[in-house]
């Protein structure tokens, strides 16, 4: 952060878009290719590079005679990690305050966690209905591994994640309000509803699952229950549409493994505990990034879903 008040504050050596042309330099490795990219003239670009060049008392890149031999110097290898983090930051900086003035939030939910919680919230909190103008809120959705991702480039502004066991991430601030075990869904057809009292994961390797695709954190609670086990889930098939799946598994195509926040959608569906030791755990959280400032709104929605618990 000191290098980007540096740079703002000493803006008549530099400029952002030094910057700018430079990361482009570093992955195009041509100068007329990155002038126009930015349809600017090629000694725009060089005298860029010589302008960070004197800047920081230090070569950053070799030019050869052909494309293929820009090279860059170890300091300019670093001033490259620098500068990629320096323009993420800045538009970071862009979307938050573009959030501010148009007091529009944009909220991620997984589909489990939204179905589960947030209709609940919006309905029954009269708090949350009369202070949350709901024509200033975008819903997005997607699994909550997606969704982290999303969170940290500043697409979405707040979101409800799941994860196994307590979730923890650099660049966010994340608060657990709720946690569920796993739960084995199947139609009451099927041979091992018979066993509602519980059953090993080791018992399904036989079976076919349908599941959701690698977005949602179902899939390495998957991946930690058959590795324990000792098997190789047999996969039909992958999806993020939670009532397309609920709809395969009552009618026995196969079986799901979900959080038990998730009601049965059809009466010939049973959820079974599992008995395995050492199984993970479905956390719901709420997150939000580090450098974000909530909204009186947003504070009130993570005031709602931490009574959630």
């Amino acid at each position: 952060m000191m290098l980007i008040k540096t740079l703002i504050f000493r803006g008549l050596n530099m400029q952002i878009n030094d910057l700018k042309y430079y990361d482009a330099l570093y992955h195009e490795k041509s100068f007329t290719k990155v002038a126009k990219k930015f349809k600017v003239s090629q000694p725009s670009i060089s005298s860029a590079i010589k302008r960070l060049e004197s800047y920081f008392q230090a070569k950053l890149v070799i030019r050869g005679h052909a494309t293929a031999d820009l090279k860059f110097t170890p300091a300019g290898e670093q001033l490259y990690q620098h500068a990629a983090s320096i323009l993420n930051e800045l538009d970071s900086a862009h979307q938050e305050i573009t959030h501010l003035q148009s007091r529009t939030t944009t909220i991620g939910l997984p589909p489990i966690l939204k179905h589960a919680y947030f209709a609940k919230i919006v309905l029954a909190t009269k708090a949350f209905d009369r202070q949350y103008n709901i024509d200033h809120m975008h819903i997005y959705e997607a699994g909550s591994n997606g969704l982290t991702q999303s969170l940290i480039n500043g697409d979405i502004d707040l979101a409800l994640l799941g994860s196994l066991g307590q979730a923890t991430n650099d660049k966010l601030q994340v608060f657990p309000f709720a946690t569920a075990p796993f739960y084995i869904y199947m139609a009451k057809t099927n041979p091992l509803a018979q066993q509602q009292t519980g059953l090993y994961f080791k018992d399904l390797k036989n079976q076919l699952f349908v599941s959701f695709d690698a977005s949602f954190i179902h899939v390495q609670a998957m991946k930690q229950l058959a590795k324990n086990a000792g098997i190789r889930p047999k996969t039909f098939l992958k999806t993020n549409d939670v009532s397309f799946l609920m709809s395969l598994v009552a009618e026995n195509i196969g079986v799901a493994l979900l959080t038990n926040i998730v009601t049965p959608t059809d009466p010939n569906i049973v959820a079974i505990p599992l008995l395995d030791d050492n199984q993970p755990t479905f956390s719901a959280n709420v997150a939000f990034r580090k450098n974000h400032n909530l909204t009186t709104e947003e504070i009130l929605l993570i005031r709602i879903l931490s009574q959630q618990a």
